[in-house]
């Protein structure tokens, strides 16, 4: 598989946790989906974070040659 395709299914299955967790967070319906977008931001910005820390550890400890 390509890379835009990991990244595709990543925010495709991405998007169904955060709404499924915005919905079990909230009681009522309508504030949930409304937070659904800024919800989603956060969870890719951390997950990109995350990726971009990892790289970097990989880079300095990781490195062989």
């Amino acid at each position: 598989m390509m890379l835009a395709e990991h990244v595709l299914f990543f925010l495709l299955l991405s998007l169904a946790i955060v709404v499924m967790s915005a919905f079990y967070s909230e009681p009522e319906d309508a504030p949930a989906l409304r937070s659904v977008p800024r919800r989603y931001g956060v969870f890719v910005l951390a997950c990109a974070v995350i990726a971009v820390v990892m790289l970097l550890l990989e880079r300095v400890f990781a490195s062989v040659r």
